[in-house]
């Protein structure tokens, strides 16, 4: 069933582009950061500000990994082939898991390398030996892993892949940042927080280097880690519960 659903999700041409349009985004905000930011204010995780970017087109690979099979009407051929749904969902969400988790590193390690040589030659000097980096640069992965995961839950449970692409930008950039905003002073900072925007910028960026403002609307590392994990067990287990109980229409 892996192999299937591998051939599947290569053999749609989206897939490669929403990689290619991640890489393209990633390492060259990190090349634009390197070139224009002024030296002293140069930070080692300027090199992740791309994530911001590469996080839209993993979410929506996650949205496209599954829609466009519900959109053609495959997916009723697969489940007629193997009638248990949860197994194909399974196997659809460890394959995507798997594939979001290398791309995601790969890309982030290759941001972090192309603005460390850049900034090397304007005098900033840094390594992923440095106190924190490797862990922000492992998150700044695992967190658009997580995204493009939100993605595929989108997918499963919308099945059509428009209103699922513009539902997954609408919670993510315009919910996630408007509602906490309305929210009573008492609890709007800690709601932030919880975002997905806010995690992934606590799990890419080392609390030392940010201004101290800065710090007071983010979660400790640790505790960002653990949010994001929760959420992924969430974004994992809900399509697994949604698609025994409707029809694939």
């Amino acid at each position: 069933m892996i192999k299937s659903e591998w051939i599947k999700l290569w053999s749609v041409r989206s897939s490669w582009w929403s990689l290619y349009v991640a890489a393209a985004g990633m390492i060259g905000i990190a090349v634009t950061y390197s070139l224009v930011i002024k030296p002293v204010q140069a930070t080692p995780t300027d090199a992740l500000q791309g994530a911001a970017f590469g996080q839209l087109a993993f979410g929506v690979l996650g949205v496209l990994a599954v829609s466009t099979e519900y959109s053609t009407g495959l997916i009723r051929t697969t489940f007629a082939t193997v009638p248990r749904r949860r197994r194909v969902i399974a196997a659809k969400a460890a394959l995507l898991v798997a594939v979001l988790l290398a791309a995601a590193q790969i890309v982030a390690f290759a941001a972090f390398f192309t603005a460390q040589l850049l900034l090397g030659h304007r005098g900033v000097h840094f390594s992923l030996g440095d106190r924190d980096m490797l862990i922000s640069v492992l998150g700044c992965g695992c967190y658009m892993t997580f995204i493009g995961m939100f993605g595929f839950c989108v997918g499963v449970l919308l099945q059509k892949t428009t209103p699922a692409i513009a539902t997954f930008f609408g919670i993510v950039f315009v919910a996630m940042g408007v509602i906490p905003n309305l929210m009573p002073d008492s609890i709007k900072a800690d709601v932030t927080r919880l975002t997905f925007l806010k995690i992934g910028e606590a799990m890419s960026n080392p609390a030392r280097t940010l201004p101290r403002d800065a710090t007071d609307g983010l979660l400790s590392t640790g505790a960002a880690w653990g949010m994001c994990l929760v959420y992924l067990a969430v974004v994992v287990v809900v399509p697994l519960l949604v698609v025994t109980r409707r029809d694939t229409d």
